[in-house]
């Protein structure tokens, strides 16, 4: 059963780092064609964090409850709204 579990921690880490690398190809790409900066690279950091704290979980054979792949979880989540929001504010123009 933990072997499941780790399987499963695995799929959906796998699917939220696809998700953030297309984030991340949207801030290169406004910030190739807009000369405006975006700070495209800084969505490596919440890339590499969660996934850091999926592979923890995978290993574990658990999917909730270990406190070291939960601190990676929030900081990475935190990092990742403070950087889409940034990203929506600069698309925007400030008006979301």
């Amino acid at each position: 059963m933990n072997f499941l579990f780790g399987l499963l921690a695995l799929y959906t880490w796998a699917i939220l780092g696809i998700l953030i690398v297309v984030l991340y190809r949207i801030a290169r790409f406004y910030q190739v064609t807009s000369g405006r900066r975006s700070y495209y690279r800084l969505f490596l950091v919440p890339l590499v964090l969660m996934l850091a704290g999926g592979l923890r979980y995978a290993t574990l054979g658990i999917i909730v409850g270990d406190v070291w792949a939960d601190l990676l979880m929030i900081v990475g989540g935190a990092s990742l709204i403070v950087l889409g929001y940034y990203l929506l504010r600069l698309m925007t123009g400030g008006r979301s």
